[in-house]
């Protein structure tokens, strides 16, 4: 493919330089139209259009379209590109048209293979040929030797695209910073003048040891710059990372855009693949036959593209290049092309050379959108056990050098060089910095850069740099509520730039209707330096923490701020709140394995009010208010999650995938007589969350929740399950319960989302252009009440009394199944919820709609 783009570059070059030439009695030429594969029918860039017996001519874009005119006495077409017969056609006037590039005729085994508009039939040659290696697929892996290392030069640019300069330079948006134009560069695929926004450079070295099995990875050097530096860096990082992960061919399912696409070597690729001999080519000298596949559902997660495999017993794959199809359910994603290279060691061990991502982004068919671009080079590969064995005994499976992010200009220079990079890529990475800085500059980008910082990280930073503060979230500083009416808050944080160890938190609340003034403060030391804030990974810390405030009985929210401003939009009067006092002392401590676990002491005092009174029985089962209660509280948390890819706000973890079990345990007791405890309490939880890929065919997320209290206490330490009073789609909650309508001691709980991937509405003709995408999910909760629990019985001296609104669950658990369509204009989900049980509780709905604004490829 570089040699395709030098090629037409080449030609572009000579279309605008001297060497044009002109015949005599010329004729204007005009001609626009598609070139597309006629086997796979994907479109084919940097293709060659040329007038035959000229030099004029032009090449395919990322879409296979091209439009050509001339005034030039030719009038014959000539279409050619490597591995396709070149098609000629004459012309007069006016041509549109569509051309269908035939791959090369040719004979293998004896048998002659003429790829065509035929009837398919999964009882041919190219089936039994791409059978024999996928059996073969793991025979050659690097990974089957004892030791394996190498290292790689990784790089990423992110980039506006079809930047044009003379249709942006007049627009009134670049017109305090015309200067960008000077940084317009070209990008390597489809030519377009691009404006690279953001540029990363990695390297790093891997070690992997079979047994026990171990891999870890060694960065050498990081250098980044451009755009993105408003977001969580590593969080960006592990973000990018995870969408364009390098794609593995010889696996079932191929993790890319954060879904799962079918491999075209998966175990059971020939029943989702179309597969046809097509061409043979020489690589390196070696003679390889092409191997086309196509998915027989253009709009299923598979790909379109071809496999350059050895015409020899070992059936090894050189070389790989693979595309989306063009009306695939895919986000965003306009056009894609991967390119993999291999050799093979002389005891047949499959080495990766190289691993190129080209994507194109559009949010819309009439935006120009973003290129972006991750080309991975591998080198110094070995199969010794390194010198020192030491690094496997690390436990941070990615680490890092001192002087990682401290390399000189001399040092990348090198860096490129030796991989064979081109001057134009040095450049680059260096000019978005000086551009950034010279935005910067500008006070109207200066601002906006502060704005979008502030909303997207939650934190407004005082100081230009190294601010040793930062104030927020600036989500809750106004919000309100039932109890207190209009809240108002100010927080914030100490900042690496005070200390890399010890940190304060906290914030005051003040409200109007309760005229009570509330806060949080939080003083923690970590035993790990970070390097940007403190709730980097991995959590190592000793905590303590003073809270007063309210409690939303009944409501948790797992990604966001109670009062968080946009959470305030409810469906119903949320006024079950009280007033909470907690005291905690901590200590938490996570390991790169994904194993954490904690410890924390706590005094929590909760008080009545005239929404929540407490009522308190008599043995005469009279009932008496109570003020408060109060419960000195040990916890124990353990924390099992292999693998977590996660997106780390300031705040929150978000979750990137789920494909590695989350496993919880908890366990709270507290002893009667220990600082104002008046019960015994114990209480147990157990968590599992896992998603399971179901490619084609969607995925499946299961969460399950489990726990117990085994003593006689208060009901505001019961369980209460989280009910969600908000319109939005919420995950571990019940879209329509009340908060405390049902209490409980023993509970078992479980969410089950399908998320079909429009495995359904793909196959739909009129549907199928929405792009939509089915969800459905089932979730339930089933409680009991013990009889030491029970307010209602007879002996209930010293238990509370149960809220009006709450009821006992009987033998049937409650229930909600919804289904929804999601990928409504790419970013809407909306789901219509039923409530399948308890439907004769008055004042609560059975059914309503919910939806979600979210990001998805």
């Amino acid at each position: 493919m570089t040699r395709r783009i030098f090629c037409a570059l080449l030609m572009l070059l000579g279309l605008c330089g001297p060497w044009t030439t002109r015949t005599q009695a010329q004729h204007t030429v005009h001609v626009e139209g598609i070139v597309k594969d006629s086997v796979t029918g994907e479109a084919l860039p940097a293709v060659a259009v040329m007038l035959k017996g000229t030099t004029i001519g032009t090449v395919t874009d990322n879409n296979g379209r091209f439009t050509l005119e001339a005034e030039s006495a030719a009038r014959t077409l000539s279409v050619s590109y490597l591995g396709y017969e070149t098609y000629e056609r004459s012309l007069s006037g006016t041509n549109r048209l569509t051309i269908r590039l035939q791959p090369m005729t040719y004979t293998l085994n004896d048998v002659v293979v003429r790829p065509g508009h035929e009837r398919y039939s999964r009882r041919n040659q190219a089936v039994d040929f791409v059978r024999n290696v996928i059996e073969r697929r793991e025979l050659n892996a690097p990974r089957n030797h004892d030791y394996f290392s190498f290292s790689t030069y990784d790089r990423k640019i992110f980039a506006k695209n079809d930047f044009e300069e003379a249709e942006e330079r007049g627009k009134k948006r670049y017109r305090r910073i015309d200067f960008i134009f000077d940084y317009i560069d070209t990008s390597h695929v489809s030519g377009k003048p691009i404006l690279p926004l953001y540029n990363e450079e990695v390297i790093e070295q891997t070690y992997f040891r079979r047994t026990p099995r171990t891999e870890r990875r060694l960065v050498q050097g990081v250098k980044r710059a451009g755009l993105v530096e408003i977001f969580s860096e590593d969080g960006i990082t592990q973000f990018v990372n995870e969408v364009f992960r390098e794609p593995d061919v010889f696996q079932d399912n191929i993790p890319l855009f954060l879904q799962r696409f079918v491999s075209p070597l998966a175990s059971f690729g020939p029943t989702f693949y179309k597969y046809y001999l097509t061409d043979t080519v020489e690589i390196d000298g070696e003679r390889c036959a092409d191997l086309s596949f196509v998915p027989f559902n253009a709009e299923s997660f598979g790909f379109t593209g071809h496999l350059y495999v050895t015409l020899d017993s070992t059936y090894f794959v050189r070389r790989v290049r693979l595309n989306v199809p063009k009306h695939i359910n895919l986000n965003y994603v306009d056009f894609m092309q991967i390119e993999q290279d291999f050799r093979r060691t002389d005891d047949g061990t499959r080495l990766i050379l190289k691993n190129d991502i080209t994507v194109e982004f559009r949010l819309h068919a009439k935006s120009k959108g973003t290129y972006a671009r991750r080309i991975c080079l591998y080198r110094n590969q070995s199969f010794r056990a390194p010198d020192d064995s030491s690094v496997f005994r690390e436990n941070n499976p990615v680490m890092e050098t001192e002087e990682a992010r401290r390399r000189s200009d001399d040092y990348w220079q090198q860096q490129r060089a030796q991989q064979g990079d081109s001057t134009s890529d040095a450049t680059r990475q260096t000019s978005v910095e000086r551009m950034m800085a010279q935005l910067r500059r500008v006070p109207v980008f200066y601002w906006t850069e502060k704005v979008a910082s502030a909303l997207i990280g939650g934190y407004v930073q005082p100081m230009e740099k190294n601010s040793p503060v930062e104030f927020g979230p600036v989500n809750t500083f106004i919000s309100g509520n039932v109890l207190e009416g209009a809240r108002y808050r100010f927080g914030g944080t100490t900042t690496t730039a005070l200390s890399n160890r010890f940190f304060i938190d906290g914030y005051a609340a003040y409200g109007a209707g309760d005229r009570k003034l509330k806060g949080d403060i939080l003083a923690e030391y970590s035993f790990n330096k970070k390097r940007n804030f403190r709730k980097e990974f991995p959590f190592h810390y000793l905590r303590a923490e003073y809270r007063y405030d309210i409690n939303q009985i009944g409501q948790h929210y797992l990604y966001t701020n109670p009062d968080n401003i946009f959470m305030m939009p409810k469906r119903r009067r949320n006024d079950l709140i009280t007033y909470m006092r907690n005291a905690e002392l901590s200590y938490y401590h996570e390991h790169y394995n994904g194993l954490g676990y904690g410890l924390t002491l706590r005094h929590r005092t909760e008080w009545a009010t005239r929404y929540v009174p407490f009522q308190r029985f008599l043995p005469d089962a009279t009932t008496v208010p109570v003020k408060s209660y109060q419960s000195a509280q040990l916890e124990v948390s353990i924390r099992w999650a292999p693998n977590e890819k996660f997106y780390q706000s300031r705040n929150y973890r978000y979750p990137i995938t789920l494909d590695a079990p989350i496993i919880t345990l908890t366990h709270t007791l507290a002893r009667r007589g220990i600082l104002g405890t008046e019960h015994n309490y114990n209480r147990t939880e157990l968590g599992v969350r896992k998603r399971f890929w179901l490619s084609p065919f969607g995925y499946i997320d299961l969460y399950g929740q489990a726990g117990a209290v085994w003593n006689r206490v208060p009901y505001p330490l019961l369980i209460i399950p989280n009910a969600n009073l908000s319109y939005s789609i919420e995950p571990e909650s019940y879209a329509l319960m009340d908060p405390m309508e049902f209490i409980n001691d023993r509970f078992v709980s479980w969410e089950a989302t399908y998320f079909l991937n429009g495995a359904l509405l793909n196959r739909l003709p009129l549907l199928k252009r929405l792009q939509l995408r089915e969800v459905v999910a089932f979730r339930g909760w089933y409680g009991t009440l013990t009889d030491k629990n029970n307010p209602f019985l007879a002996d209930n001296a010293g238990l509370y009394a149960f809220p009006s609104n709450t009821y006992l669950m009987g033998r049937r658990p409650y229930m909600e199944l919804s289904v929804g369509l999601d990928n409504i204009f790419k970013l809407v989900r909306v789901d219509y919820v039923w409530r399948l049980s308890y439907r004769d509780h008055p004042h609560t709905p059975n059914s309503g709609v919910r939806f979600k604004v979210q990001f998805s490829f």
